[in-house]
């Protein structure tokens, strides 16, 4: 008896920590489970003086990017504990995690730390090909090889350039596969056969998922079709990398170092090693899931051009996907929104630096114009919403183009056919409609009732016939019908509107982006920025309370972290890049259906945001030669005059913004951009005075 209920509370055990499996079937961003690990707090919480300081780390860490305790953790977790079987000491101090970024690799930090990116899971191709990932990695570690040398100012994303570009010296990698390879990698059951693969997956590593070609029934249908011009004849080919000059790619010296590690595994016997050692159906499972993720970051970091052709590859393989549905609206909404808006360029490569098949989806995005972009946009957002109409973000969505097709973009119903095109009026008159229908005044009245039918146009173009299939919905018509009164209102609605803020009386003060630059536009010191940020954010809070508002901040203790608490802080990081790589635009945002539960436990649906950038003034003097004189007429002034003329300009850009979390709907707006000689107070002062203005109304 007491055997079985030792039994049962094992079981029962077992049970209560395992990870949740993860799987593309009911996809949602994957979130971190258990408790925080120990050494990623430690690492959060070192001084920058300390010499185990690990600037990657931590700004991952600050940024939620980091992922622990999941399935692909403990996947990877598995690996690890073959490679280091006959290592003990090792086994306590390698720890691995996974990043979540599209870059292919895979970083060794001083502390033990592995950060294995869910690009490398996404394209390898093998359970084996990991292990030699993770073997070279821990060998970088156990050599001391140099590393994490980011500790360089500049204005750019140094850590974005770090992922792309890290690199160790040549000798350090070569030594680092031979040591992965003769020591951990000699321990383990894995097979050599997959030295070469591994390689290959290094070298292309900036490709998509696979190459397939982008067929034109994506974005075509029997009702219409664009010209052949809008559409390449052959994509550039992708040329063999092998002999190609590696100095500026992800990963240099591949070729010499898959020649070594090739020399070094022919020398060890193969004779019953596995290329899969784990579950071969997991790793297939797990991989896909991580390429969900890469698109889940695509639509985060709004690069719809990728992710676009991405999700057209996956749903070769998930046609019925809800995800991918989804993925792909969003993909097209927002490159929609970008071009309406005249942003383009913050999406779109140009199509001769693409290489592959993906070139046909960036040459046709060069083509279209923007009402193409609108309704092509229209088309997708309005095709998924059919298919999962529960989805209230795509219902949405379909509202918000449909404003943009017929008030931004001014186009009528009666700009879209209700007849395939190509079709004469000769057809027309033979299916029996009535082409005489714009004759008379009576007949004109008619055009707004339910049996009118738009009919061809000479002057008409592709976008014209875009919408043969959905325009005489009744649905859609009462869509289009809405955003044309709502836009005609919202002037009236907002002069009568008691207040933005509603009953909520709260609202989110997020803390300020600061850069104060030097002469060369570095960063100066991103502690005084920290330091400014907080105290401004201060002022922000003291100006909505002065107003009986509630403020509410949001930030990660890692002091004392807490896993629920961070799973949050992670999904309000990707709001808040999504919200800025929007660059203002009045979007919904494709991650805040995942704030929902966040934006209900902090009591808030409003959030504030500034930017501030602080640079060095041209000159010394600027608009300050007109201060001289002052002193005739005031000699008083005279001490004054000389300090500011002994003071350097700054000068000084802020950009502030309330949005609605839900919506995307920017509530307030301002940018302030002036040489000044205090800049720091008369940021204070505007950030100040624009966020009570809002408060009041």
């Amino acid at each position: 008896m007491k055997r079985i209920t030792l039994i049962i509370v094992s079981l029962f055990a077992l049970t209560a920590f395992a990870q949740p499996q993860l799987s593309v079937n009911n996809y949602a961003p994957i979130e971190s489970q258990g408790s925080f690990p120990a050494d990623l707090k430690r690492a959060a919480n070192t001084p920058k003086s300390a010499k185990e300081y690990s600037p990657l780390l931590v700004s991952m860490l600050q940024q939620g990017r980091i992922l622990y305790g999941t399935e692909m953790n403990q996947y990877l977790d598995n690996i690890k504990e073959k490679l280091l079987v006959n290592h003990p000491q090792l086994q306590q101090e390698v720890h691995v995690y996974v990043l979540q970024s599209n870059i292919v690799n895979a970083y060794s930090l001083p502390n033990g730390t592995i950060l294995v990116t869910t690009g490398m899971l996404a394209q390898v191709t093998n359970e084996a090909e990991l292990a030699f990932v993770l073997a070279h990695e821990i060998a970088h570690y156990s050599e001391k090889h140099g590393m994490d040398n980011t500790k360089t100012k500049g204005r750019s994303d140094v850590v974005s350039r770090y992922l792309r570009y890290h690199q160790h010296s040549r000798e350090q990698e070569f030594d680092a596969d031979r040591v992965g390879l003769t020591t951990f990698f000699k321990d383990s059951p894995y097979s050599y056969a997959v030295i070469d693969g591994i390689f290959d997956v290094l070298l292309y590593s900036d490709l998509p998922f696979d190459e397939i070609p982008f067929q034109r029934g994506e974005v075509e249908t029997d009702f219409y079709h664009f010209p052949d011009n809008y559409f390449l004849k052959t994509v550039a080919n992708i040329p063999d990398r092998s002999n190609m000059i590696d100095t500026l790619l992800t990963h240099p010296n591949i070729e010499k170092r898959r020649t070594i590690a090739k020399g070094l595994a022919n020398k060890i016997p193969n004779d019953g090693r596995k290329v899969f050692v784990q579950p071969e159906e997991q790793f297939y499972r797990l991989r896909d899931v991580a390429r969900f993720a890469c698109i889940e970051h695509l639509l985060i970091r709004h690069q719809y051009d990728r992710a676009i052709y991405n999700i057209y590859v996956l749903q070769q393989t998930f046609p019925d996907n809800a995800f991918l549905d989804r993925a792909m609206a969003t993909a097209w909404y927002g490159a929609a929104k970008h071009k309406i808006y005249g942003q383009t360029s913050s999406f779109l490569e140009p199509y001769r630096e693409v290489e592959g098949e993906r070139q046909q989806v960036n040459y046709f995005l060069s083509k279209m114009n923007r009402n193409e972009y609108a309704v092509m946009a229209l088309r997708k957002v309005w095709v998924a919403s059919q298919r999962h109409p529960e989805d209230e973000y795509l219902r949405g969505v379909v509202a918000d183009i449909v404003s943009d097709i017929f008030v931004k973009q001014k186009m009528r119903y009666t700009d879209f056919c209700d007849f395939p095109q190509g079709t004469t009026m000769g057809e027309v008159a033979q299916s029996g409609e009535d082409t005489t229908q714009y004759q008379s005044k009576y007949d004109r009245i008619k055009q707004q009732s339910y049996n009118f039918k738009v009919l061809p146009d000479p002057k008409f173009k592709t976008v014209n016939y875009m919408l043969v299939d959905i325009h005489r919905d009744s649905l859609f018509r009462s869509l289009m019908n809405d955003a044309v009164v709502n836009a005609e209102m919202q002037e009236v609605l907002e002069a009568v509107a008691d207040g933005h803020l509603g009953t909520d009386r709260s609202i989110l003060v997020l803390t300020p982006v600061y850069h104060t630059l030097d002469d060369r536009g570095h960063i100066k010191s991103e502690a005084k920025d920290r330091r400014n940020a907080l105290q401004l954010q201060k002022i922000m809070c003291r100006a909505v309370k002065r107003n009986k508002v509630t403020p509410v901040t949001f930030t990660m203790d890692f002091a004392k972290p807490e896993t629920e608490r961070y799973n949050d802080f992670a999904k309000m990081c990707s709001w808040n890049e999504d919200f800025i790589r929007a660059n203002a635009l009045n979007m919904r945002y494709h991650t805040a259906e995942y704030l929902d539960d966040v934006a209900a436990s902090l009591g808030c649906r409003k959030l504030c945001y500034v930017n501030v950038t602080d640079a060095p003034g041209r000159g010394f003097f600027g608009n300050k030669l007109s201060l001289p004189w002052l002193v005739p007429m005031f000699p008083y002034t005279l001490p004054v005059v000389v300090g500011v003329l002994c003071l350097r300009q700054r000068d000084i850009d802020v950009f502030f913004r309330v949005t609605d979390i839900s919506t995307g709907q920017t509530e307030a707006s301002g940018h302030y951009s002036q040489s000044e000689v205090m800049g720091k107070a008369y940021v204070n002062g505007y950030v100040y005075r624009k966020l009570e203005q809002y408060v009041r109304r």
